[in-house]
Parts: structure tokens; sequence; C-alpha cells
């Protein structure tokens, strides 16, 4: 099986276009091009390594510490959906003989699933005063032999500061036994003995340990900056501020994103269950929390922590490596976390908003429970919003705007090959043409309007058909934007020719004025493109370049002068920009054919001309006046001036 994406993961950066090739469940070779055959081409997105919790307690309404065999053929496959392949169980504290026996089933699940990891112990060797949700009375002090003869144990989470801890952890490590520590009261001093002792990771830093002190640097100083430790934290924005998790993430490269999550993530909000002795439920924001508002555990699946760490201002590739390769080389997983040859074929194909589209678990095919995120899909998690604190709103919209613009990354290669074809048609001539209905077509008119003074561009040079016609900016033009004889009149009007470059724009990718604009254009013989925030359009399709900005499900449903607006302002700015710059329009970073109509574009020239000359900004001024406040002539005449 072969498979060709835009873009592949690889190694902690976006490449492509590439390909990657599977075979019997295991990646057996990646393409740096795309080779002629392929067995699946996608059109849009990004491939990745399959997702990698290894601290998950469970989801979609199954406990990993009681799990039937039913249950975890139904979880595994649910958790497969959303991309997470590979998933560490975790049985927090309860009575050793319970223990000993939901170790058992995980072991026995393990013979059914690939993508279940071993065991993770969390407890009952925790401080009393850190314990969070673990019960009290069902915490022991540290004894490795109480534990080492659970069957498929991998991971013990322990607090290093208790008596006979250091070790419990030396022998932990000397049977093969991962220790992290967490529910810890421990200094510094205690923590680095820890992994003195062997202990190698910290469970959700920030959460249930010793704070973070400038004098102090507690569990989490140490956890974020020795070299030995794999910082954990929980990816949902809850446990952990956006900010400090975006501080986290910047601060230690080996930061592992984790979910936390408990058995009632990946269900609606108001579902409870009876989680390590006590009942939690799932709030509308994504946190299992106890009747007395204890936090029990996340709501959320990994792929939803992605979007949360982005949405928090950390770059893509650090949250994907975060939930990949760290966590792979966290456990010492040689077999998956990367795409490349040998690897287990987990691979996940992600939309621009980092939805999950599709999945291969061991080159096996598990279609997404998720649909495409287009402009018209309704965000059911803001439920209630207008009943929000305005602060929570406006920051629930700069949330939005990253996303987006994140996605307009990655439509970069084709925004380049547009604006390159247009440059050419301006160079020998032609013209480029704008057209749009609603918010889209505004925009165009703006871009159009605003290369005039920016960079002295002539009338009628750049042409924007707006739906409705010019009135149509400044009030809306029922039915318009359904008339595509209008747009063909127009291109008539205007005598479009082969010569000529028309770029079309919608949100949708379906807009009857835009999608006949680009059709006629083609008949004609002109170069076509489009910029379109959905996947799959037909105004796409009808285009020679499509710029696809997948920027994702408005704020306000279906309100494109939101996201889709933005970004599409962003790409024409982009676009025209570096068109003016291939033109010769530029100078560096100054603007050299900018039409000083007023004084403060006068004294803007004068600042140009003085910079690039090399003068004063009088001498500058003087130039300008005497050449009719051309900075290219301006700039001519003074650097012939002995």
């Amino acid at each position: 099986m072969i498979i060709s994406a835009p873009l592949l993961f690889i190694d902690g950066a976006f490449t492509g276009p590439g390909a990657l090739a599977f075979e019997n469940g295991v990646i057996t070779r990646v393409f740096a091009e795309i080779p002629a055959h392929v067995d699946i081409s996608l059109s849009h997105g990004f491939l990745s390594a399959g997702l990698i919790d290894i601290h998950n307690n469970g989801a979609f309404g199954v406990d990993f510490a009681s799990a039937s065999p039913a249950q975890w053929n139904d979880v595994i496959a649910k958790l497969a959906a959303r991309g997470v392949t590979s998933v560490l169980p975790t049985i927090i504290t309860a009575p050793l003989a319970t223990l000993h026996e939901s170790a058992r089933r995980v072991a026995a699940a393990m013979a059914m699933h690939g993508g279940i990891l071993g065991v993770h112990i969390e407890g009952p060797f925790l401080a009393a005063a850190k314990r969070g949700a673990h019960r009290a009375d069902w915490l022991l002090p540290p004894d490795a032999a109480a534990l080492l003869d659970c069957q498929a144990l991998r991971l013990v989470t322990l607090a290093p500061e208790l008596p006979g801890a250091l070790a419990a952890i030396a022998q932990f490590v000397a049977a093969g036994v991962a220790v992290s520590l967490g529910h810890t009261d421990a200094s510094a001093a205690q923590m680095r003995a820890a992994a003195e002792a062997g202990a190698t990771l910290v469970t959700h830093v920030f959460n249930a340990q010793s704070p973070l002190g400038h004098r102090e640097p507690g569990a989490p100083g140490v956890a974020l900056t020795d070299e030995r430790l794999w910082p954990c934290l929980i990816a949902d924005g809850l446990h952990v501020d956006p900010a400090i998790l975006n501080l986290a993430f910047a601060a230690c490269p080996r930061a592992v994103a984790v979910t936390d999550s408990i058995l009632i993530a990946g269900l609606e909000a108001g579902a409870q269950g009876e989680f390590g002795g006590a009942l939690a439920h799932l709030g509308a924001e994504g946190l299992g929390r106890r009747a007395d508002g204890t936090i029990a555990g996340a709501g959320i699946t990994l792929d939803e922590g992605i979007r949360r760490l982005i949405a928090a201002g950390i770059a893509p590739e650090t949250a994907l490596a975060a939930a990949t390769a760290r966590p792979a080389a966290a456990l010492g997983l040689t077999d998956r976390g990367a795409i490349k040859p040998g690897q287990r074929a987990d691979i996940v194909w992600w939309d621009e908003t980092f939805t999950v589209q599709r999945v291969w678990q061991a080159g096996a095919a598990t279609p997404s429970k998720h649909q495409p995120r287009g402009t018209e899909t309704v965000r059911t998690g803001l439920a209630g919003l207008e009943s929000r604190p305005t602060l929570e709103i406006v920051r629930i919209f700069l949330a939005q705007e990253r996303s987006a613009q994140t996605a307009l990354g990655f439509a970069a290669a084709r925004l380049a090959q547009l604006a390159s074809a247009v440059a050419k048609k301006l160079q020998t001539g032609g013209r480029l043409f704008y057209a749009g209905a609603g918010t889209s077509g505004r925009l165009a008119l703006l871009d159009a309007v605003e290369c005039g003074p920016t960079f002295g561009v002539p009338e009628g040079l750049i042409v924007p058909l707006l739906a409705g016609g010019d009135m149509a900016f400044l009030r809306a033009v029922e039915g318009a934007e359904d008339d595509g004889k209008a747009a063909i009149d127009a291109l008539t009007a205007e005598n479009f020719s082969a010569a000529d470059a028309l770029i079309g724009i919608a949100a949708s990718g379906a807009t009857p004025f835009t999608l006949a604009a680009i059709e006629h254009a083609s008949t004609l013989g002109g170069l076509t493109g489009a910029i379109v925030n959905n996947a799959a359009t037909p105004i796409a399709a009808a285009a020679q370049i499509a710029v696809e900005i997948n920027s994702g499900p408005e704020i306000i449903a279906g309100s494109t002068r939101l996201s889709a607006g933005t970004t599409q302002k962003i790409a024409l700015n982009i676009l025209s920009s570096t068109v003016m710059i291939k033109l010769g329009k530029t100078h560096g970073p100054y603007m050299i054919d900018v039409r000083a109509t007023n004084e403060k574009l006068r004294r803007r020239a004068a600042r140009i001309t003085a910079a690039i000359a090399g003068v004063s900004e009088e001498t500058a001024a003087a130039a300008l006046a005497a050449c009719g406040y051309e900075v290219k002539a301006a700039i001519a005449r003074l650097r012939r001036l002995p």
C-alpha cells in the first residue's frame, strides 16, 4: 500500500509532498517525492505517526481497571478512530488484589490488541497530601515486591520522598519497569535523588505535586530541567493553564503530552461514571470532577489535546512530537512513534485543522468517526456561549484565529505557486481579476484598491468583480452570489482574455457567481486560481491552482466573515504583495512605487529615498519634489549626483 499526501510529519518537521509505503503492518519506504503509482492520493492535510497516550485511565464509558474483552475491543477501536493508535492503560490506587486483577485483564487484552503497551499503575505509593482523587485508605508505603509480579507491568508512579521509595525505584528499574514520579511533595533534591536511582518520567507535571518556586524548584522545576526525566503534562488546558503549558513546552524539548483521561472521556457533557471508588461527572469544558469539585481526570482524547496545545500557542510540530516520538522515547518504544521504514504502520491522516480524517493501525484502515470540520459545522462544545464571561469569549475567538492561521500555513506552497503564476501573467502585459461574493468579494475589492497607492499600480491592472456590483461593498445584494451569468457578463465587459489571470475567492468553495467566473475564464484560456476554506470543493476543482485553507468551523456557525475571512485577507495580502515584489515594486523592505499623494506619504517617500540613496531626509525631499514625488526617479537622480 502506498499513500501520498501534500505533507508528511517526519523527524519533528513537516515536509512534502511525499508518500509512504507499508506492507504486513510495517512501513517499508518513505518517498521524498510522490511516486508514479500510489494506491491512495490524499488531496489535503498531512500524515503523521499514530498518537501514543502513556497516561490514560479509560474513555468512551470504559474504565481500564475493569474492562471486559468486549469493552476493550470497543474502546481500542474508538481511540484509534481519534488517532490514538497506542495506549498505556493506567490503573489508579486500589487494594493490591484489585490492582493485580486489573493488570491480568490488561495483559489478556494485550494479546488481542497490539496498540496496548502494558500496564501503568499510578499508586498506591503516593504522598497522602498530594493524593488528589486517590483514596487515602488505599495508600501504602513503597514496596516494589507488592507490584512486581503484576502481569504486563511497564510503569509505576510513586512519590520519591516516601520512606523506602529510592530502594523501590531501583528494584523496579532492575526488573525492567519504568518509574514515574508523581503525587508528590518532594523537594528538588529528592526529585534528583529519584532520577539518580533510575526514575525516568514525571506524572502530570504541576498537578498533585510540590510547587515551582524561584528558590526551591520543587517537582516541576526538576521535571522540566533534568535531562534524565521525561515530564508528562495533561494537554487539556484545564489541569494546567494554557500559558503555563506554553512555557513548559517551550522550556523542555522532552515534554510529553498525555490526557490522564478517565472513562467519561469522549462522551457528551453530563456523562458520569465511577472511577477510583467514587463518581465522576463530565463538564462541558471536558473535565471530570468528583461531587466535591475535586478533579478526577480529563474528559478529552489526545487528538483534542493536540488541538488545545496548538490553540494555546504551542507550535504544531511541538504538539505532534509530544504525542508521538517523545512518548515513544520515554517508554523506550523502538517500533512506533515515527514515520520511517521498520516502524509499525500506525498512520494518521489529519486535515489542516488537526482533525483526524482517517487512521491506519498496524496497516489496517480505521475510518474516523469525525466528519470534516467545514465552515458550516456547528461547534457543539460552545453551547451556552452567550452566558460565558466576556474575557472567555474573546479568548475563544483568539484561539480559533490562531488555529485558522495555522491552517493557512499548510497552504503556503500552493499560495506561492499561484503568486508566481500571476506574476508571470502581469510581467507579460496581463491583468489580475478577482471574483467573489459577500465578505470574500469585499476583501478582494479592498485588496485591489489598496494595491494602487501602495505599489503605484495603474488603474485597471487589478480588476475586482464583486457579486452585485461595487455597491455590494456597502450593503448586501440579495441573490447576487447565485447569479453566474452576471460573472460571465462582467468578464465579457472587461474583455478578459488568455493573457489575464482570475482568482475566485469563496469560503464555501461553491458560490455560483465565483464558480461561473472561474469556469468562463478557463474557457477563454486565462490562468485561474482559487482561495477557498473547505476541502474538495467545486471551485477548487475548477481552478488550475487552488489554495485550500481548511480554517475549520466558525465560532458562530457559518459566519465566514470570521476565521475564513481573516485567512482570506491574509492570503490576499500575501499574494498581491508577493506579486508586486516579483514585478519590482519594492527594494528590500521598501515600497519604491508608492504614490506620495498626501503629506504622510510624502514623508514616507522621503524616508525611503533617504535610506536607499544614503542621504538626509531633507536632501531626499528636495529630490522627490524635483521628480514629481516618484521615489525611483528621485533615487536615480541622487545616485547620479557627485
